[in-house]
């Protein structure tokens, strides 16, 4: 049932299995075809290692794509952020050499991505965790991320990582680090048993932490402060690169506002040491300040010339090129488009704020790129766009050659030929690209297009999930993905309701197909319900872990009501 549904988060970020999870393989052992030496630079930023920025406290870099920071009390420890999955985070609890009689009790997660929130099942594991520290909206991120938004995301994901790559082919660092655990490692998510709104101290020990929720990267993004010590853990807020403001995996808005306003939030505090979650630590008061000052100017920057550009009467794509960092700023290599790039970050400005209508009335309802194509090849003849065509691979000009490609593709044109000139366009911007994710996406388009993609194993839709990640798993999650999944056609007509209880959850809710709409809604009145199970059962049905005949209608083990077939005829409607 549901087949895709069982990629659940796995998925997100996904890389190919020969990611070594070998402590002894290094970043400077990577080759990799760049030419790009700002590139090359940064990735000595991610070689493994573990930093000691104040005393009682030890930063795991270059182990997985984020850091995990280790904060020692006099009895006990705190966890910020634990890497993107389980065998990476055992590997990272061992060199952290954490003291038996400072076990780890307390784990905080910066945000809700998989980098930063996988690998926590080994700390449950090795340790007594006694809390486990989020925003109050990080459930609901996770939710939508990894629940109805994940089969996009992840596709983009792939490639935007360069995941699918053969190892010859990727870029010496994605720009915020080299080792991708996600995907290939074991996923350990824990739900938060401690949320927020603004603001929550946490005594460890005696030692004050304080969780400021702090939107940028994420609308959930928190950071943490140690008065003590006077360190600031950012979370994804900053790294050396400039701010990913738009991800071409895709994502929500994500506000300039928020994220500047976090960023002064942080500069008042006046740190001396900050550790963010990607990249290495740094000390030092008057250099903080500065890295996160120009930080916050160049957001700022970027928005504010964005906005006059736009009321000046620009379009979105002209005004986003027009800007240009001032020079003491684009010289910072805080600052380099290593991640983010001012042209995307401006562009998802216009959509933050004014949506997809760009005020051109041609745009309300506009031609589908095939309508478009079509129309276009009946005033140009197809000979002529592939003469062209291949004077734009002549002259190198890549851009060209794949607007010409893609328009005789969708208009039905396409062909082997045509295929691999579009394949040689990527490759060659690729190949010049300057951003890494743009570079692995260009190269990635190009290998699925060559067959030259990496031959590893990846996590499918066909894998299993275990039990214990299912638990931690909002059912709310599961009956969202349920409704995206539902094909209209094949409901037409079908009006359904039926109640299910959730034992271990003490809920009853009712689930309701009408009008070709999955609805679902917990209710408070006492209702005769149809089925009972435990709310595990209910995911492991929905993701075909148990089998709805042998494992729910020929047997009370694992559910029981007097309804049980209507029931698992109502969810039957959602097999693909």
């Amino acid at each position: 049932m549901l087949k895709k549904y069982s990629l659940l988060l796995i998925i997100l970020l996904s890389s190919c299995a020969d990611n070594t999870n070998n402590s002894e393989q290094k970043s400077e052992e990577v080759s990799a075809p760049d030419q790009n030496d700002d590139l090359k630079y940064l990735a000595q930023d991610f070689r493994e290692k573990i930093y000691m920025p104040h005393e009682n406290i030890k930063v795991a870099v270059g182990y997985g794509l984020a850091n995990s920071i280790l904060v020692l009390g006099n009895s006990q420890s705190l966890v910020v952020d634990t890497m993107g999955g389980i065998e990476t985070a055992s590997r990272v609890i061992a060199d952290l050499n954490i003291p038996l009689d400072k076990p780890v009790t307390t784990l905080a997660y910066t945000h809700f991505h998989a980098d930063h929130t996988l690998g926590a099942q080994a700390f449950v594991d090795q340790f007594p965790i006694e809390n486990v520290i989020s925003h109050e909206t990080t459930v609901a991120e996770i939710r939508d991320f990894f629940g109805i938004k994940r089969d996009l995301i992840s596709e983009r994901s792939l490639k935007m990582f360069g995941s699918i790559l053969q190892e010859k082919d990727k870029t010496s660092s994605s720009g915020i680090g080299i080792k991708l655990e996600t995907g290939i490692d074991t996923p350990g998510y824990i739900k938060p048993s401690i949320t927020f709104s603004n603001f929550y101290s946490h005594d460890l020990d005696g030692l004050e932490i304080q969780f400021f929720h702090a939107p940028g990267e994420t609308d959930d993004q928190l950071f943490v402060w140690i008065p003590e010590y006077k360190t600031l853990m950012p979370g994804d807020n900053i790294y050396k690169a400039f701010p990913n403001i738009y991800t071409i995996r895709g994502t929500t808005y994500r506000s300039f506002k928020s994220w500047y306003t976090s960023l002064e939030k942080m500069m008042a505090l006046e740190p001396q040491i900050l550790i963010p979650s990607h990249g290495t630590p740094i000390n030092g008061k008057e250099e903080i300040s500065r890295v996160l000052s120009n930080y916050r100017d160049a957001i700022k920057f970027v928005h504010d010339q964005m906005m006059r550009n736009l009321n000046s009467g620009s379009s979105p794509l002209e005004a986003a090129r027009k800007i240009k960092l001032p020079e003491n700023l684009a010289r910072d290599p805080h600052l380099f488009e290593l991640y983010g790039t001012i042209e995307w970050s401006a562009r998802n400005l216009f959509n933050g704020y004014f949506g997809w209508f760009d005020g051109n009335p041609t745009n309300l309802y506009p031609f589908t790129k095939e309508e478009y194509s079509e129309k276009l090849l009946t005033l140009i003849p197809e000979e002529q766009l592939i003469s062209e065509l291949d004077k734009a691979l002549a002259e190198e000009d890549s851009q060209w050659a794949l607007y010409i490609s893609d328009l005789l593709i969708d208009s039905g044109k396409v062909s082997d030929q045509i295929l691999a000139k579009k394949a040689a366009a990527l490759k060659n911007l690729g190949d010049s690209a300057y951003n890494p994710n743009a570079v692995s996406f260009y190269r990635s388009t190009y290998a699925e297009l060559t067959n030259s993609t990496s031959d590893k194993v990846f996590i499918t839709g066909d894998s299993q999930i275990e039990p214990n990640l299912l638990d931690q798993l909002d059912v709310l999650m599961f009956l969202e993905t349920m409704a995206i999944r539902l094909d209209p056609g094949k409901v037409a007509g079908i009006a359904d309701t039926k109640f299910v209880k959730f034992t271990d959850l003490d809920e009853v809710w009712k689930l309701r197909l009408e009008n070709s709409v999955f609805t679902y809604e917990k209710v408070s009145e006492i209702v005769e319900y149809d089925i009972e199970m435990s709310s595990l059962t209910f995911k492991s049905l929905v993701t075909g872990t148990i089998n709805p005949i042998t494992g729910i209608l020929l047997t009370n083990n694992n559910a029981k009501g007097p309804n049980k077939r209507g029931f698992l005829e109502l969810l039957s409607n959602f097999q693909e």
